[in-house]
């Protein structure tokens, strides 16, 4: 999804949902920390999302927006509804939020290395490729991911995110 696509589906999210901030998790937040994405976050067709304040709407969004819409279908990529624990998410993140903005329209992006640690975690093939992709273009630095991988509350995340770490690394060099 390229930059404008993702303005695309923020502002039709606000008009669908009658809100003006959206939590953004997915792959789609790097967005807001750099103009030249990687080619993993353009190929995706879609992007993770869930209102701030107004949860109860996710259903309204999904029936207008989601991968079985007319939205989808027009536009070739569509919004995913997420719930907020969804995501593994290292402590604190909350307040590392990054504002990206769609016109009147606001989505609150993980913070980058609380994004990277948190794909570590989900340990999925495109998760993976995303954090090789990112670390490779020196998009961000080993050093602060480790250290943010650090404060997952739980030891099994901790552990299953370094482990994956040093596999994204060793494909690296």
């Amino acid at each position: 999804m390229k930059r404008s696509e993702l303005q695309t589906a923020l502002r039709a999210a606000g008009r669908v949902a009658r809100e003006s901030e959206f939590i953004l998790i997915g792959s789609q937040a790097i967005h807001a920390h750099c103009h030249r994405a990687p080619a993993e976050v353009l190929r995706s067709q879609e992007c993770d999302l869930y209102p701030r304040t107004h949860p109860q709407v996710a259903n309204l969004l999904d029936a207008e927006l989601g991968r079985n819409s007319d939205f989808a279908r027009r536009h070739g990529f569509y919004v995913d509804v997420v719930s907020p624990d969804l995501a593994s998410l290292p402590a604190g993140w909350e307040p590392r939020l990054k504002p990206f903005r769609a016109g009147p329209i606001t989505a609150f992006c993980l913070e980058l290395y609380d994004l990277l640690a948190s794909k570590l975690v989900a340990g999925r093939l495109k998760d993976l490729e995303l954090v090789g992709a990112v670390l490779k273009l020196r998009l961000g630095k080993v050093s602060i991911l480790r250290r943010r991988i650090a404060k997952f509350p739980l030891e099994s995340e901790r552990q299953r995110a370094r482990l994956r770490l040093t596999l994204v690394l060793g494909d690296l060099a």
